[in-house]
């Protein structure tokens, strides 16, 4: 070998060399990273299917249960086995709060049940003591004749005492009774009626229904009770401020309840014919006569209701003559017959004269 030659000059480029092995065990890493990860997601995917099938196998199921136990719900009512039929009710409204009938079935079922004696349970042999409860069948005793009195508010007195004595003392036949009583008070202050009879709380009428609507929906007489006394108040809001919406609001009320009155015993009737005859002086006062005319419209039915007095009969046919002039009434002519020329006589025709 020559000196100045380099030591690798003499090796063959056909020699073996050794091959670098670290970049295909890292493909290989990757490649088994990514199996794994494939084969998790996989895994993943299928326990979510399973949950998904689970879960709506158990609404099915659950939805089956419901709607058995409504079906034995309605038997029981009907058959009269209330504390039954209340805890099936209770368990489909807990499973299913919205259950198409479950809540007016159970308000029906506290009402009857407020309205019924409870029978007497048949005592169970315990080794805890039978807590005393002759003071709370005396309160309930008192609530229950107070309840076939309608005397609402010493009801209310009751119940709020027996609920103070003992909360849990037949709760559901007490929110029943709570219910009844909210609600028939409520309406007889709406009303007038009963121990309202001298004055009316249209205020305090809507706020019991509002109480009662905790223990169950209302029913139709009740809830619309509540919104004619709403509109009623809303429209007395307007009084003297804005005629147009006084008699908008009066009117709505007036034609469902026309008996309905506040504190002022002024019946909604009274009231929209009163708001009647201003918006119609409001109009009269406009400039244009337009303008002024349309008041006659308000005027007239006003008087659909109940007959003008004197100072709105003459209102009346004031604005009616300016804006309704009379059309003035030509004078009769008088037709001259024609007359008859004489016809003119026809000649006489001669005789001829006989020849001889």
């Amino acid at each position: 070998m020559s000196e100045t030659q380099s030591p690798n000059t003499d090796l063959s480029d056909t020699q073996p060399r050794k091959i670098r092995t670290r970049s295909r065990r890292i493909a290989i890493l990757i490649g088994f990273l990514v199996l794994l990860a494939a084969l998790s997601l996989g895994g993943l995917a299928g326990h979510q299917y399973g949950i998904i099938v689970r879960v709506n196998a158990e609404q099915t199921s659950v939805h089956a249960i419901v709607g058995e136990q409504f079906t034995l719900a309605e038997q029981d009512l009907a058959e009269k086995r209330y504390e039954l039929a209340r805890q099936r009710l209770e368990y489909i409204l807990k499973q299913v709060p919205d259950y198409p009938g479950a809540t007016d079935l159970l308000t029906k079922l506290l009402v009857q049940m407020a309205i019924t004696p409870s029978p007497t349970p048949t005592p169970i042999p315990s080794a805890t003591p039978t807590p005393d409860l002759r003071a709370q069948d005396a309160i309930f005793a008192q609530a229950q004749e107070y309840f076939r009195n309608s005397d609402w508010t010493n009801l209310m007195s009751s119940l709020d005492s027996l609920r103070k004595a003992d909360p849990t003392y037949k709760t559901t036949q007490v929110d029943g009774m709570y219910y009844s009583a909210l609600r028939n008070r409520g309406i007889d202050q709406i009303l007038g009626q009963r121990a309202y009879a001298q004055t009316t709380n249209l205020e305090g009428g809507i706020y019991d229904l509002t109480l009662a609507e905790r223990f169950g929906p209302l029913d139709g007489v009740a809830d619309g009770m509540r919104n004619w006394a709403r509109l009623y108040i809303i429209g007395a809001s307007f009084w003297e401020l804005d005629w147009a919406q006084a008699k908008d609001y009066f009117a709505q009320v007036a034609q469902y309840a026309p008996n309905l009155r506040d504190a002022s015993n002024f019946t909604a009737s009274e009231r929209y014919y009163e708001a009647l005859l201003k918006y119609g002086d409001v109009l009269a006062s406009a400039p244009r006569l337009k303008d002024r005319c349309l008041a006659l419209d308000q005027w007239d039915l006003a008087r659909t209701l109940r007959a003008f007095d004197e100072e709105y009969a003459i209102k009346f046919e004031r604005l009616n003559l300016e804006c309704n002039p009379p059309t003035p009434t030509p004078e009769p002519t008088v037709e001259v017959p024609p007359t008859e020329e004489p016809t003119p006589e026809e000649p006489t025709p001669e005789e001829p004269t006989p020849t001889s």
